[in-house]
């Protein structure tokens, strides 16, 4: 039943009174707890809206408004909550194993001792969750700025290319976390425990950097997988799969592996698929990544010099030195007629200290992104989205 029905909308309208009866302990018994399990609860307005308790496994609360909500200890269990907005929502003790919350706003949320660690709803289960089915919890490209998650439980949790500057991780467990290119500029992380935690780009504050080289926390990228010695064998494969359309090669599809300094220098990369890699130093002159998805990846002081990005997906990268001189990053014409025009995506990426020199930025995404001390003689902007972008955006 659609969520736009009259009739599943009163089910959950009277499912909402009946907690409100439920939270005051009404002596008349009309009061019930709220189970809206499974239920499609997606853009929703409920803000403010007090869930105390509430059961709500398997939700999807995908794109609902739910600024100030008071979602202590409840049971979010394999829910759907990307894109969600959640700024200031309490969520302290809640159970949101097995959550996707990909790309929500939880800025200055209060997540105390809430369980961020994997969960799964067994595959025979008659109803299907609407969060993660592999059982991981991502927070990838989500809003965390100035929010407690203090004692939080987030082993192997997905944080990549989160904000979550100020935010406080004061005793958090964050084992085998992954917080590619995630932003802790000014974060707390006294007592937290960080083993196996993977910071490859993250960006960090001098004091915090020092803080965990001191106790051998891992911002490099080495526990990565090297895939370096397979990797010319897999460019070649794809770019027999891209001269000839898919029918023959294979596409490349790699995520979260160590390819420091690997030299891509004027492959034809087109459409191949680098997400949450450590790319550091990489040398992509002249490539021809257009439509490539290279998200949430380390790749500081990476060469694109000449190379076209045209309609790349560089969301929430770190390219702070990046070498982008004469790079391309043009909208991509999908139906040939200009209906449909695909842009580069560069939205909430640091471009710190990078060289966009004589640079196409006509029509991309930048919302968000970090400009800050950008060389950017003779660059294109024109038509670009520098809205909520830092250092650049009042002379773009």
């Amino acid at each position: 039943m659609s969520v736009h029905d009259e009739k599943y909308l009163r089910a959950i309208r009277d499912a909402l009174l009946q907690h409100q009866q439920w939270l005051k302990r009404d002596p008349s018994g009309r009061g019930k707890r709220a189970d809206l399990s499974f239920f499609n609860l997606s853009k929703l307005g409920l803000n403010r809206i007090n869930l105390h308790g509430a059961k709500l496994a398997g939700a999807n609360l995908h794109g609902a408004r739910l600024v100030g909500a008071d979602l202590r200890d409840t049971d979010l269990f394999c829910s759907d909550l990307s894109k969600a907005d959640l700024h200031g929502a309490k969520l302290a003790g809640a159970d949101l194993r097995g959550a996707r919350v990909d790309g929500a706003r939880l800025s200055e949320a209060d997540l105390r001792g809430a369980d961020l660690r994997r969960g799964l709803i067994m595959p025979n289960s008659p109803k299907k969750p609407a969060g993660n089915l592999d059982g991981s919890t991502t927070f990838v490209g989500s809003t965390l700025t100035r929010a407690v998650m203090a004692n939080c439980r987030m082993a192997l949790c997905d944080f990549s290319g989160s904000d979550m500057a100020g935010a406080n991780l004061t005793g958090a467990d964050l084992s085998g976390a992954v917080l590619i290119s995630a932003n802790l500029v000014e974060a707390v992380l006294h007592e937290a425990t960080l083993d196996g935690t993977l910071l490859c780009g993250a960006r960090l504050d001098e004091e915090l950097r020092r803080t965990l080289e001191r106790r051998g926390v891992d911002v490099d990228g080495t526990g990565m997988a090297s895939l370096s010695e397979q990797m010319a064998e897999r460019v070649s494969a794809h770019q027999l799969w891209v001269d000839h359309m898919g029918k023959l090669g294979t596409r490349m599809e790699v995520q979260r592996s160590d390819l420091r300094g690997f030299n891509f220098s004027n492959r034809l990369l087109a459409g191949c698929v680098l997400r949450f890699c450590g790319l550091r130093g990489a040398d992509f002159s002249g490539a021809k990544l257009v439509m490539a998805d290279l998200s949430y990846c380390d790749l500081r002081d990476a060469d694109f010099t000449s190379a076209d990005l045209s309609g790349c997906n560089l969301r929430g990268s770190n390219l702070a030195g990046a070498k982008l001189w004469r790079a391309r990053m043009n909208a991509v014409d999908l139906m040939g007629d200009g209906s449909r025009m695909w842009p580069t995506n560069l939205e909430g990426a640091s471009l710190t200290g990078a060289d966009l020199r004589d640079a196409n930025l006509g029509k991309a995404i930048l919302h968000g992104a970090d400009l800050t001390k950008v060389k950017s003689n003779a660059a294109t902007f024109r038509g670009a989205d520098v809205s909520l972008a830092g250092g650049l955006a009042a002379t773009a």
